[in-house]
C-alpha cells in the first residue's frame, strides 16, 4: 500500500486545509495509506475522526520552525508521493526533501502570484524569489484555473509540462438545498477572511447603494475587523450588517441566504463558491480568478467587472428578485467539481 502525504499548515478555515483535507479523504477510499501532517492543531475546523486518514500535529504553530520535526517524520515514513500547498509550505517541502528522497513531489498553488505582489509586497517578492529558486523541484505543480497557470508559468520561468490545471473539489452536502423563503428583507452572505484582497470595504459601499431591506451577513475573521465595524458604525449600516466572526458549519449559513456575494480584488479558486454552488445558492462576484469556470451567468449567478460598483448592486438586485432552480445548480456543480472526479484528476499526477 503507497504512504501519501498531505502537508497543511493547520486544520482550520483555509481554502488549501479545505482541499487538501478531502483529497486525504479520497484517497483513502482508494486503498493509499493516507497521513495529513499539519503544524497547528489549536483550531481545528475539520475533524480528524477521518476513516483511512492519519493525523500528525508536529506542533511547531509555523512552517519555519518546522523544518526538522518534518524532515523527521518523512525520513521515519519514506511516502511515495507527498503534497503541499501554499507558498511557504511549498517551499519548506522543497526544502525538507532535499535530504530525503521522495518519487512524487506535488505542490499546489494556491494564489495566482502576480497579482497577490499588490496586497503583500515585500512577502510576496520573497515568496516569489524562492519560489523561482525551488518550484523545479517539483514533479508538478497543480494550478486551479489556466490564468494561475500562465501567470505561474511565466513568473517562475516554469515550463508547461511541471503545471496542470485542476480544479478544486466541492463536498457533497444531501441535507442542505436553498429553499427560497418569502420575505420582504433580502439576506445576502459574505464569506472570507477579512484581510485587505478580500475587498469587504467594497461589499460594504455596496449595501450603502442597496435598498433598506438588504441585510448582509459577513462569516470570518481577520486584521480588518476592527476597522470594518468601525466604517459600519460611521456609516450607520449598524441594522443592516452583522459580522458573524468564525463559523463551523458554512453549508448551513449558504443554504439559509438568498444569495453568496464575494467582492474579493483576487482569488485563486475561491472555495466558498463551490460551496454555495453545492447546496443551490447562487452567487454574484467580481471577476476573480475561477469564478468563469464555476459560474454559469444567468444560470447560477453573475460576475461583473472588477470597480464596477454599481454593477455589483444592480446584480445583487436581479439575482434576488430571480427565480433560480437551486436543484439544477446544486447538480451541475456536483457534476463538475465531486470529489470522486477531482480526485480522479489527482490520482492520475502518481502515474
Amino acid at each position: 500500500m503507497k504512504k501519501i502525504f498531505f502537508i497543511v499548515s493547520s486544520l482550520g478555515a483555509g481554502g488549501s486545509e479545505r482541499v487538501y483535507w478531502l483529497m486525504s479523504q479520497y484517497f483513502a477510499q482508494k486503498n493509499f495509506d493516507v497521513y495529513v501532517v499539519f503544524f497547528d492543531g489549536t483550531h481545528q475546523c475539520f475533524s480528524v475522526d477521518v476513516p483511512g486518514v492519519k493525523f500528525i500535529d508536529l506542533k511547531t504553530r509555523k512552517a519555519s520552525r518546522s523544518f526538522f520535526k518534518l524532515l523527521k517524520v518523512l525520513r521515519k515514513a519514506r511516502p511515495f508521493a507527498v503534497f503541499s500547498t501554499t507558498d511557504h509550505i511549498n517551499l519548506l517541502t522543497a526544502f525538507v526533501t532535499l535530504f530525503v528522497p521522495i518519487p512524487k513531489l506535488i505542490a499546489r498553488a494556491s494564489n495566482n502570484p502576480t497579482q497577490m505582489k499588490n496586497f503583500y509586497g515585500f512577502k510576496a517578492r520573497f515568496y516569489n524569489l524562492f519560489n523561482y529558486l525551488l518550484l523545479r523541484r517539483f514533479d508538478m505543480i497543480i494550478c486551479q484555473t489556466q490564468e494561475m497557470l500562465l501567470s505561474t508559468s511565466k513568473l517562475y520561468g516554469l515550463q508547461g509540462k511541471k503545471l496542470k490545471v485542476i480544479p478544486n473539489p466541492v463536498n457533497v452536502y444531501p441535507e442542505h438545498t436553498n429553499l427560497e423563503k418569502a420575505s420582504n428583507i433580502q439576506h445576502i452572505v459574505a464569506v472570507g477572511r477579512l484581510s485587505p484582497e478580500k475587498g469587504i470595504f467594497r461589499l460594504l459601499e455596496v449595501m450603502e447603494l442597496l435598498p433598506s431591506n438588504y441585510r448582509l451577513s459577513i462569516a470570518g475573521e481577520g486584521v480588518l475587523l476592527n476597522a470594518l465595524t468601525q466604517y459600519v458604525s460611521a456609516h450607520e449600516l449598524e441594522a443592516r450588517v452583522t459580522f458573524l466572526g468564525k463559523v463551523t458549519n458554512i453549508p448551513d449559513l449558504l443554504a439559509n441566504n438568498k444569495l453568496l456575494v464575494m467582492t474579493s480584488f483576487t482569488e485563486g479558486f475561491p472555495n466558498v463558491i463551490l460551496e454555495a454552488l453545492a447546496v443551490g445558492t447562487p452567487v454574484v462576484t467580481f471577476e476573480v480568478g475561477g469564478t468563469d469556470v464555476m459560474i454559469k451567468p444567468g444560470f447560477n449567478g453573475y460576475i461583473l467587472k472588477q470597480d464596477d460598483m454599481n454593477g455589483l448592486r444592480d446584480g445583487i438586485i436581479k439575482a434576488c428578485n430571480s427565480s433560480w432552480d437551486h436543484e439544477a445548480i446544486k447538480a451541475d456543480t456536483l457534476n463538475r467539481f465531486s470529489l470522486n472526479h477531482i480526485g480522479q484528476m489527482y490520482k492520475h499526477l502518481l502515474n
